[in-house]
């Protein structure tokens, strides 16, 4: 590659390090981490924030929906692209649900994208965790749906390094060597080594549990539903982001009827990303005989989750005729991924801080709900 030759003068140590930078890069400003939930999407974002802070001078956005980030950020046209160069410096941020302006940054040029992907069924398990829903809840909010829709909209965009999941966690040094060198930086195994082992589960893990330590601190009520995305506003670490079991947990988690609907729904893309689909030969006459007796509930909650990942992504471009829909069928508006970063003052970093996800109006009384006194 066109590389040139950058001394690191941001290397918080003070050591002095030889950065190779590719040059071709000098037009793009933007990284969009935008991972399929509960993939390492996040460990992706501290990475790819570490590189551009330290190398490429930038700055971390938080996460940002599309349409915030066409609002805010995003240039309308390619002229304005052009026009940009040199103006701005870089930044990155999180997202998870395609959008057009996504696809129109990366299309021209502005942008870069990375994407993580893992066994969906192990997402499920672990969002349900997460986000404290039953598999049905789940199902009709149309997140599982949504996984699918977006996996497919990042996979087919210019300019994304797509990463495996079980990869990433099996060898995070070569991860990061391929997320710098998709930013045009050509650091060593070295570094990468010391930016993995920073970014490490355990390391995270401390990092969570000083998170949780503030919000009890704070008096925030953990056990309150709204209060479940609180983050930290600079990695986006949630207070409750790790859970025990790691992959094929969901082999233990689930029941048979939910490993059926998965593999209804999902079955396809599984044995395309070389997962093993559910269920084994052995279990095929079971599953005639379960299709049989209660088909026609799974069609009726499978098309219901279909209609509500398709009212996410029409309240995109009509967001008060989705809207109007939800409340004519009775479904509840649902945020996919809402996101509360809480900063160390003890105050949600979304009503001072002009780059954050801002809170949703009506959400304000259960985040700073305090925990009830015993």
């Amino acid at each position: 590659m066109a590389r040139q030759l950058r001394l690191d003068r941001n290397d918080p140590t003070g050591k002095r390090r030889l950065v190779f930078v590719d040059s071709r890069h000098a037009r793009i400003h933007d990284v969009i981490c935008g991972g399929m939930y509960r993939a390492c999407s996040t460990w992706q974002y501290e990475v790819v924030g570490h590189l551009v802070e330290r190398h490429l001078r930038g700055e971390r956005l938080g996460y940002l929906t599309g349409e915030v980030y066409a609002a805010r950020f995003a240039p309308c046209s390619r002229r304005e692209v052009h026009a940009d160069v040199g103006r701005r410096s870089w930044r990155v941020l999180k997202s998870h649900e395609g959008h057009r302006c996504f696809a129109r940054a990366l299309s021209s040029g502005q942008a870069l994208a990375v994407y993580a992907y893992r066994d969906i069924r192990d997402v499920v398990f672990s969002l349900m965790h997460k986000r404290g829903l039953a598999f049905e809840e789940l199902l009709r909010q149309g997140l599982i749906h949504q996984i699918l829709v977006n996996d497919r909209f990042w996979r087919a965009q210019r300019r994304v390094l797509v990463q495996r999941y079980e990869e990433l966690v099996a060898d995070p040094v070569t991860a990061v060597v391929q997320l710098a060198r998709h930013l045009g930086l050509g650091v060593t195994r070295r570094e990468a080594a010391e930016i993995a082992d920073d970014f490490s589960l355990e390391s995270n893990q401390t990092r969570i549990e000083a998170l949780r330590r503030r919000l009890e601190n704070a008096g925030i009520d953990l056990t309150a539903p709204g209060n479940l995305q609180i983050c930290d506003p600079v990695t986006l670490l949630h207070w409750n982001h790790l859970r025990p079991g790691g992959t094929g947990s969901w082999q233990t988690d689930s029941r048979f009827s939910q490993r059926i609907l998965l593999d209804r729904l999902c079955g396809t893309w599984l044995q395309a990303n070389g997962y093993t689909s559910e269920p084994e030969t052995a279990a095929l006459a079971e599953k005639a005989g379960y299709a049989s007796e209660v088909g026609l509930r799974d069609d009726l909650a499978l098309a219901v989750g279909r209609l509500a990942s398709l009212l996410r992504r029409v309240a995109g471009h009509c967001p008060r005729t989705a809207k109007r829909v939800r409340q004519l069928l009775g479904m509840a508006d649902s945020d996919p991924e809402p996101v509360f970063p809480w900063t160390s003052d003890g105050t949600p970093a979304g009503w001072d801080l002009p780059h954050a996800t801002r809170v949703r109006a009506g959400n304000e009384p259960e985040i700073l709900a305090p925990r009830p006194v015993s």
